[in-house]
């Protein structure tokens, strides 16, 4: 029974150590293994392991500009949209009020003319 517990805690003291490595892969990262040799031979030591820790956590700088970018699209093509349906919405009520001038100016000139 004793030998049980202490494969126990062997397996959660190894976890525990290891989370760092689980995090970066479980989030993908493409330093995964980088990280994982740091946790390794670095995280004995407290500081080691919470930058090991810290560094699986924090998102990747490409992927953070990848999503500004996409960001950023969106938010010029939402503007260069809206742009677009003002300036037709105007654009069809100038071109209402002037069918409705040209009526009744082409109504006026007929009636001249006869």
């Amino acid at each position: 029974m004793v030998q049980i517990l202490e494969g126990v805690a062997v397996l959660g003291a190894f976890t525990l150590y290891m989370i760092p490595s689980i995090e970066a892969d479980a989030r993908n990262r493409d330093d995964a293994f980088e990280i994982t040799v740091f946790n390794v031979l670095l995280g004995w030591t407290v500081v080691g392991w919470i930058a090991a820790f810290v560094w699986a956590r924090r998102s990747t700088t490409e992927k953070r500009l990848t999503h500004l970018v996409r960001r950023t699209q969106r938010a010029v093509a939402r503007v260069t949209i809206d742009k677009l349906v003002a300036h037709a919405a105007v654009r069809g009520a100038a071109q209402r009020g002037m069918a409705s001038k040209l009526r009744v100016r082409s109504r006026t000139v007929a009636a001249r003319q006869s």
